[in-house]
């Protein structure tokens, strides 16, 4: 075979991206794989692969692209065979570099992949058949998954490769042994500034690429695309824009981003501007938290310091956990995307198995960024029961750790759970040490933490809005109603404003905020057996604050219940 060596294959400075493609496909084709299935959504950019094969093989003469509409051949050698490779052309049954004709019998129940393979197989030339799209043929046609094994099987005699193209579907069992797989990833920087490039060059467009800090900004606002998404959506900027790449173009370029994540359903990518400036208390954690920043860097990791893994922050709900995620992305300057694990878990076959290699493949491609898992309890809720699902979900649970641990690129994991009681029930391995860099105990804020939390509230208001002297009366207002979370006193002072608002366009008094605060029941003091947990978390977990933990002033005759039928019990006495 003609193949170049390893080393001619890897010679000269080559970006990350291209040596991993190499490696899983370009590479097991060198060693004697016939066959490689590849998952991805790209089937323009698969197709780009499939035509640089010729770059390391003189004898590969042509691509041919097998889908439900036909097949196509695209010689691989334009310049010596002369040939027109533009798909009109190649399509002609006459082409003298297409398959030869199907003499099947018209009675023949065979599918056209079957044929398609066997007229490849039969015929003269050497080149690669590119199934594309073949998620259903995997699923139901017997004959042809018979056929690859064993084209597969049979010894290398002239250069004629199968690249099997699924969007969605394994490999079939009788297949995975025999043929290699590889889960495209979705393009880094090298491929993207590609997209951008096409772009530019189009005729609607034609304008010059970007250059220095511009050209690293647009690069990295199209991560976590596919790389034809990355082609229309700079198109489309570019257009309304008139090719100017300013800093109002680049914003409607990362809004374009932001709608083509969310058409998934299950992930949500923003670019916060909090900061841990807008957190109240928690001091501990965010100390911790700047420390971790620096460990992202060359420097720690030459020092044999590990990349961090992430967080997970329990608590009660309006505790803040989720503004935490936030600040620490834009604390960091780093993407956000947030993903709920109950909504990966689909209702179909299948379908949650996709969702979290979804989620998973866009952060990578993200990185460096911050992935948000919020209410990872949520979809834990049953399992440990003797009726909960103990298939799907700890199967996709289990997909997710094992990234944890093994992942390479830095994307720092936030995780929130209210309760750590379904987890320690159904997959106590979640808690063990290691798993995350800490486990972080997010109590109800403190006197200074409320003063903290109040302030920032009221600084968002204007300040003709607020009554003389009613910024120096925070601290007379932070001892009111103990056992409030942040959330419910910013509900106050939201309240606050409304009932001023609407009382002539007056300003906020304090007697307003007082009167808020004081009509809050809080949700601490309807938890049951909250004093346990706080023991637990104590024990076990890290504490977000060095507080002292609050008193909750007001108590709940009626508690909600989770498990019995009627939903509500008596608070038990702990």
């Amino acid at each position: 075979m003609a193949w170049n060596t390893y080393t001619e294959l890897m010679s000269g400075k080559k970006d990350e991206e291209i040596v991993q493609i190499y490696e899983n496909i370009v590479v097991p084709l060198m060693g004697g794989s016939k066959v490689i299935h590849v998952r991805t959504h790209e089937e323009k950019r698969l197709e780009g692969i499939c035509e640089s094969f010729s770059d390391f093989n003189d004898e590969l003469e042509v691509l041919h692209i097998c889908s439900d509409s036909g097949v196509i051949s695209i010689p691989l050698f334009e310049e010596e065979t002369g040939e027109d490779t533009d798909e009109s052309t190649s399509l002609n049954n006459d082409d003298k570099y297409a398959l030869p004709q199907s003499n099947r019998d018209p009675h023949d129940s065979s599918s056209a992949h079957v044929d398609t393979l066997n007229r490849f197989i039969q015929s003269g030339m050497t080149g690669i058949l590119l199934f594309m799209d073949s998620d259903r043929t995997l699923q139901r046609d017997f004959q042809f998954i018979r056929m690859l094994k064993t084209f597969s099987m049979a010894p290398v005699v002239s250069p004629k490769y199968v690249i099997l193209h699924t969007v969605e579907a394994e490999t079939p069992n009788t297949l995975s042994r025999q043929i290699q797989f590889y889960d495209l990833p979705l393009p880094k920087d090298y491929t993207l500034r590609q997209s951008l490039r096409e772009a530019c060059d189009t005729a609607e467009v034609d304008c010059s690429m970007p250059k220095g800090k511009a050209l690293e900004e647009w690069t990295r606002a199209l991560r976590g695309l596919t790389s034809s998404e990355a082609t229309r959506a700079c198109k489309q900027t570019l257009l309304v824009h008139e090719g100017n790449f300013s800093d109002k173009a680049l914003m409607y370029l990362r809004q374009i981003k932001r709608d083509f994540i969310e058409q998934t359903g299950i992930m949500e990518f923003t670019e916060p501007t909090t900061t841990f400036t807008d957190i109240g208390g928690l001091n501990v954690l965010i100390k911790d938290l700047s420390l971790r920043r620096k460990e992202f860097q060359e420097e720690a990791k030459t020092a044999g310091l590990q990349s961090p893994k992430g967080s997970l922050l329990v608590g009660l709900p309006g505790t803040g956990k989720s503004l935490i995620a936030q600040s620490i992305a834009g604390e960091w300057q780093l993407p956000l995307l947030e993903f709920n694990m109950a909504n990966v878990l689909g209702s179909f076959v299948g379908e949650s198995e996709k969702g979290m290699r979804e989620v998973l493949a866009v952060a990578e491609s993200l990185a460096p960024c911050v992935l948000m898992v919020d209410e990872i309890d949520k979809a834990l809720s049953g399992l440990g029961s003797s009726s909960g699902d103990s298939g799907v979900t700890r199967r996709i649970i289990g997909t997710f750790l094992t990234w944890l641990n093994d992942r390479k690129s830095d994307v720092y994991v936030i995780a929130t759970a209210n309760d750590l009681t379904e987890i320690s029930n159904a997959m106590p391995e979640m808690l063990r040490k290691g798993r995350w860099d800490d486990i972080w105990w997010v109590e109800l804020p403190g006197e200074s933490s409320r003063i903290q939390i109040l302030n920032i509230h009221l600084s968002r208001i204007p300040s003709q809005r607020l009554s003389d002297g009613l910024l120096e009366k925070v601290e007379q207002l932070a001892k009111l109603n103990s056992g409030c979370t942040g959330a419910e006193l910013a509900a106050a002072v939201n309240e606050a404003n409304r009932k001023a608002y609407h009382d002539g366009e007056r300003q906020i008094t304090y007697a307003d905020l007082k009167y808020c605060i004081n009509q809050i029941h809080p949700l601490s003091s309807g938890i049951p057996n909250l004093s346990k947990a706080r023991a637990w978390m104590k024990e076990n977990a890290r504490l977000a604050s060095s507080e002292k933990t609050p008193d909750t002033e007001k108590a709940s005759t009626i508690v909600l219940a989770k498990h019995n039928g009627k939903g509500f019990v008596e608070p038990e006495s702990e």
